[in-house]
């Protein structure tokens, strides 16, 4: 009978305590895989996503600009904007290729569990996303709109259509339909930048600087020369009232939060680890003290140590090794679900699929098998090797 043969033998002598052992090597090797499959595609298509988006940098209020996005998304007010006349010293800057003025704002629709964000956009955003394809024309009318595609769809309108915002008491006439981008554009309503400053501020707040109706939100910068973005940045931050994030900033920033909640994810995992590792050292080092006469046989009939502790061994490897295969059949299955649930609550959700079944992934995911199995078969194999045949016989 060959090693493998006689190693699943005594494997499945004990099937429940086997199949237990196994369970948990599997939900471990399944919450592993997972975990850095979708923390790679998360990076990888989150920088794809900004990187699409033409956008080389932005000019934003002072303050923090997440806390302006979730006020946005919640409906509320944002404490700052950018003073009026921060656009024409953007444009004044030397190597800008286009700056994109934008007003933002968000109507919360609680009872339909969504926030319509509107978007305040003139010509220049068309030059900034050159890659746009609109079904119709871009807004130039004060009560015309363009529905991002996911919009459309939710809204079931098409160009030639109206619809009515209650909140504001305003029509718009769909003038436009946006092919759909794969971004967060798809889900936009985009109105003439004037009409959104109107609709969505307080006018009676006024400033030194003038009515707040002036104001902006943001403007989304590409530069001639990418490489030029130190420089302009320095100049950039010199306008005040004004703050700068540049792409690579606002990746890192991301990144940052990720990476604070993956070291809590993997603390989880390596508790899970642990216990897999002393599960699977319980089961063998039980098989080894229950076959206690069977390895004194054995002994005495000619096998030598290293056989003995190449079965236990084998024993061991073929117990995770099974574990593992169980635990990537159940994260391949359970991969796209956890994602749908778990994408509700990032910043900056990509669109698609962000799990990324990569080689590197799956290699890991054996060294890591390979790893408990060398670790937690190591002593009740050498326990066994070490046995003397009459000790084991007599303790029978």
């Amino acid at each position: 009978m060959s090693f493998i043969r006689f190693a699943l033998k005594n494997l499945f002598a004990h099937k429940t305590r086997t199949i237990l052992t196994m369970g948990s090597m599997t939900v471990a090797v399944a919450v592993l895989f997972t975990l850095v499959s979708f923390n790679r595609g998360y990076e990888k298509a989150l920088k794809t996503q900004l990187q699409g988006m033409g956008i080389h940098m932005m000019v934003v209020p002072v303050g923090c600009p997440y806390e302006a996005a979730s006020l946005i998304l919640k409906g509320g007010k944002i404490p700052n904007y950018l003073p009026a006349d921060v656009l024409d010293q953007v444009n004044a800057i030397p190597g800008i290729d286009v700056a994109a003025p934008a007003f933002m704002s968000g109507i919360v629709r609680p009872d339909e569990g969504r926030t319509d964000i509107f978007v305040g956009v003139d010509s220049a955003t068309l030059r900034l996303k050159n890659w746009w394809k609109i079904d119709g024309r871009f807004p130039e009318k004060p009560n015309e709109v363009v529905l991002g595609s996911d919009v459309a769809l939710i809204e079931q309108s098409h160009v030639g259509d109206q619809i009515y915002v209650p909140e504001k008491d305003a029509t718009f006439d769909i003038v436009g339909v946006l092919e759909p981008t794969g971004n967060e554009d798809d889900g936009m309503f985009y109105i003439p930048l004037q009409t959104a400053q109107k609709l969505f501020t307080d006018t009676t707040i006024a400033t030194a600087a003038g009515s707040v109706t002036d104001k902006l939100t943001g403007i989304s910068i590409r530069l001639k020369d990418p490489d030029d973005a130190p420089v302009i940045s320095a100049q950039l931050g010199k306008i005040r009232g004004a703050e700068v994030i540049t792409m690579g900033e606002l990746l890192g920033t991301m990144m940052t939060l990720m990476g604070a909640a993956k070291s809590l994810l993997l603390s989880i995992v390596l508790i899970i680890i642990v216990i897999s590792a002393l599960g699977v050292l319980n089961t063998v080092l039980m098989s080894v003290f229950e076959r206690t006469k069977e390895i004194g046989v054995m002994r005495a009939t000619g096998a030598a140590q290293a056989h003995i502790f190449g079965l236990i061994w084998l024993e061991t490897l073929m117990l995770s090794l099974l574990g593992g295969l169980g635990g990537l059949g159940l994260a391949l299955v359970g991969a796209r679900l956890l994602e749908s649930l778990v994408k509700k609550f990032l910043p900056l959700a990509p669109r698609g699929s962000v799990v990324a079944l990569e080689p590197g992934s799956f290699i890991l995911i054996v060294a890591f098998v390979i790893g408990i199995a060398v670790v937690a078969g190591f002593y009740p194999a050498l326990r066994a090797a070490r046995a003397k045949p009459i000790e084991a016989l007599r303790s029978e």
